[in-house]
């Protein structure tokens, strides 16, 4: 079939001879060239309103996307570009994402032909696979980011993961901190660990792990009975690197109550006496150390913790269920909930109360009380 001629800039639709319709055009491309583009259709209507829509974007200043992008080169750069942008922790779930899911799956496409359906059957084949749904959640949620991206510098017409609906996995965690009694008798047999001081200033500050493992002997200061909070120590990129607080609100000022000014008073006089006793200290400006003066790793730090529980018979939980234990008993004491924000450095009321707040039967069995109290006076 032969193709209609038109003027300049109109372009052109044309019949394949494998039966499919082709239009073609001029149009302004990335890096401000002007090249002929061609867009496909299964009828010449489809094909049509392909051009149009490529002309519009054209007439509107938007550069037509890549036609040799494939998927894992956006991402490679779209990760070098991310690396100065987010968290260091961050970009590291993101690479592996894109390194153990996105690439394997659609690594090869082009960029700008990845289609809805492509990332539908990519999310099915991950279910399939009996990956969680919070990691199916979070391998298309990168994907869904990277491609806004995308779509932001022109490279593709849409972002096509928000065309995949995934629902929120259910929170099927149960959190059940230390009640008031079960804390205390944790103090009492953690009282001659070397790291005692560690778990009271967890348990009474709401810190978090890598707050507590970035904690200089500089930003506490006994004397005023304050510590400033203002770095975590992570493991990132295959070591340990100090990072800015979780978010700004974290970063703050509290003050040590006579109880933790001992304690911390004490952990410095023992810290002092392993300085002298090792063979090979290592002098870091860290609060609490190894045995021979080095940071502590935040895994290790889990897993004695663990180990401290099963020896003294306690209930298991998680190290950070040891703030979900601060901010639960503060908030029971009658504590404002804008106070114990400030106090643990959450980002918004909301956290402080809708997550960390875990109120027991005997919480709500006394405030019901109360309310029986008001309503059925006399009733009896």
């Amino acid at each position: 079939m032969t193709r209609k001629a038109n003027a300049n800039g109109e372009g052109s639709v044309w019949l394949r001879k494998d039966g499919r319709w082709c239009a073609g055009a001029y149009v302004r491309t990335v890096g401000n060239k002007v090249q002929r583009r061609y867009v496909y259709g299964r009828t010449r209507k489809e094909a049509t309103a392909k051009l149009a829509e490529l002309q519009k974007r054209h007439n509107d200043g938007m550069a037509a996307g890549s036609t040799t992008l494939t998927v894992e080169q956006f991402l490679a750069e779209w990760l070098a570009h991310m690396a100065h942008r987010v968290r260091p922790q961050t970009v590291a779930g993101y690479e592996n994402n894109v390194r153990l899911h996105l690439v394997p799956r659609i690594g090869s496409k082009k960029l700008s032909r990845l289609t809805v359906r492509d990332v539908r059957i990519m999310v099915d084949d991950m279910r399939g696979s009996e990956m969680s749904p919070r990691m199916v959640q979070w391998v298309h949620s990168t994907l869904r980011v990277a491609l806004q991206h995308a779509f932001a510098e022109d490279l593709v017409t849409r972002n096509v993961a928000r065309g995949v609906r995934i629902e929120t996995p259910e929170k099927v965690t149960v959190i059940e901190p230390f009640t008031v009694d079960e804390a205390r008798e944790f103090l009492r047999k953690a009282r001659d660990h070397r790291l005692y001081a560690l778990w009271a200033t967890v348990l009474l500050l709401g810190l978090r792990r890598s707050e507590v493992c970035g904690l200089h002997w500089s930003d506490v200061d006994l004397v005023k009975g304050t510590v400033r909070i203002t770095r975590g120590l992570q493991r990132t990129g295959g070591a340990l690197q100090e990072l800015p607080t979780k978010t700004k609100r974290s970063r703050r000022t509290v003050p040590l109550l006579p109880f933790l000014v001992q304690v911390l008073d004490e952990h410095r006089e023992r810290q002092g006496k392993e300085r002298a006793d090792a063979r090979h200290w290592q002098d870091t400006p860290y609060v609490f150390t190894s045995s021979v003066g080095t940071p502590l790793e935040p895994r290790t730090l889990t897993r004695t913790f663990h180990a401290l529980c099963v020896r003294h018979g306690l209930r298991r939980v998680r190290l950070h269920d040891l703030r979900h234990t601060c901010v639960s008993l503060l908030l029971a004491l009658g504590v404002s909930p804008r106070v114990v924000m400030e106090i643990v450095g959450h980002s918004a009321i909301e956290m402080t109360m809708n997550v960390y707040a875990h109120v027991s039967l005997d919480n709500q069995r006394a405030a019901l009380a109360l309310l029986d109290d008001q309503l059925t006076d006399g009733l009896r």
